[in-house]
This record gives structure tokens, sequence and C-alpha cells, in this order.
């Protein structure tokens, strides 16, 4: 018996070394059934702390939805329908908690992107300028159960992100596009993980 003990541990060896290394189960969902959820487009402050970065509200949105929908807990409606919905009103928008009742969701979740800033290196050595350039995120969010009118999560996403490799005569002032060549991947990475920590506070409330 003792000389099968050496055999069994080479078997097991073997077999989390093909497996590899487990990785960790993404929670479960936090209702069943799974709920639907209209996401409203995002509005944009970001001009109110210095630099407005264009576009930003929407790629937040659209990370936003895609994570939900990826988490497979949420039943999403999609954007063509509440501009639909939003039409047939012949209005250019619509209370966001009427247009998610009217859509069928039992959520609304509504958002404003309040900061998108690019801060400078600021160290100086021998006349050149080093340290690493940073973007930083925030978006304020709220998501609301249309039968109760509660509030069910109402928070401020954040999320940064820096790169040494970024040429600092080169950042611009004032107004940037979200999708600028330059500074658009510190841009996208910061709101991603903005976005990542809103989903995280969304799946632990509903």
């Amino acid at each position: 018996m003792l000389r099968l003990v050496p055999v069994v541990l080479a078997l097991l060896v073997a077999t989390v070394s093909a497996v590899g290394p487990l990785r960790a189960q993404a929670p479960a969902c936090h209702s069943d059934p799974i709920p639907t959820v209209a996401v409203i487009e995002f509005d944009n402050t970001t001009a109110s702390r210095g630099t407005h970065v264009t576009g930003v509200e929407e790629a937040a949105t659209a990370r936003l939805i895609t994570l939900l929908k990826e988490s497979g807990c949420y039943v999403v409606v999609e954007r063509s329908v509440l501009s639909d919905l939003i039409a047939q009103q012949g209005l250019e928008s619509l209370d966001p908690v009427a247009l998610a009742r009217a859509a069928g969701a039992g959520y609304v979740v509504t958002g404003v992107v309040t900061r998108a800033t690019i801060a400078r290196p600021q160290v100086s050595l021998f006349g050149v300028t080093v340290g690493n350039t940073r973007a930083e995120i925030e978006v304020d969010v709220r998501a609301t159960d249309i039968i109760t009118g509660e509030v069910v999560v109402s928070m401020t996403g954040s999320g940064d992100a820096s790169s040494p490799n970024i040429a600092v005569n080169r950042i611009p002032g004032g107004a940037i596009a979200y999708n600028d060549p330059e500074v658009g991947p510190l841009l996208a990475s910061a709101s991603s993980t903005a976005v990542q920590r809103v989903v995280d506070a969304l799946r632990a409330a509903f």
C-alpha cells in the first residue's frame, strides 16, 4: 500500500499541472429571475473640473451596458428601444423613470461623468520633466427600483491610470476628445476601472 502513495501523488501533480491554476469564479447573480435594466445615456459635466472630455459619457455608458450583459445577471434594454420610445413621444428626452417603465424595465440606471482629468508630471530633473502622466475618471451613478421608487445604489465609481510614455508638451488642455490618440488610452483605462466599480456595486444590490 505504501508503494502506491508516490504513484498517486505523481498522478495528482500531473493532473493539476495539466488543468492549470484554478480561477476564481464570478459571484452568483443577486436576483432570480434576473431583472430587466434600462441604462440611460450618461451626462457629462467634466468641463466644471477644467478639462472638458468629449465622448467620455458615451464610452462609459457603452462600457457599463457591455459589462452588465457579460455578467449574465441582467436583461439590458437595448439603447435603440429607448431611442424609439422617445421618438414616439415626439420629444428629445423623457424622464428616466418614465422611459424605463415604458420599456418594461424593473430598474433604471442614470449617471454623470463628473471628472475626467489629465495630470502632467511635475518633477523636473536637469531640465527634463520626469514622472508619470495620470488620468482620473469619476462617474456618479444612481440605480432606481421602478416599482418602489427606491434608490438602491448611489455611488461614485472612480478610476485612474498612468503612463510614463506620453510627451508632456502634447497633453492638451481645455477640451479633449475621449479617443485622442495621445491620452485616449489612459482615459479608456481609467474609465474602465471606474465603470467596473459601478458594476460591482450594482451586482451587490440587485
